[in-house]
């Protein structure tokens, strides 16, 4: 996490999809790891706007 300026967060997020779990569902369209990343960030604005 990163304060910027203009009360704004930078949050930087590292995912891989490594091994056999991760692995299997990225060929999937659409893919369920950047929907279920999508999902967290939405969550993730929605708390901060409370």
């Amino acid at each position: 996490m990163e304060d910027l300026p203009g009360g704004r967060v930078r949050i930087l997020a590292q995912e891989t999809q490594i091994g056999e779990p991760a692995a299997a569902p990225a060929d999937e369209r659409p893919n369920p790891m950047l929907n279920g990343h999508q999902a967290w960030l939405d969550g993730l604005v929605s708390a901060a706007a409370k």
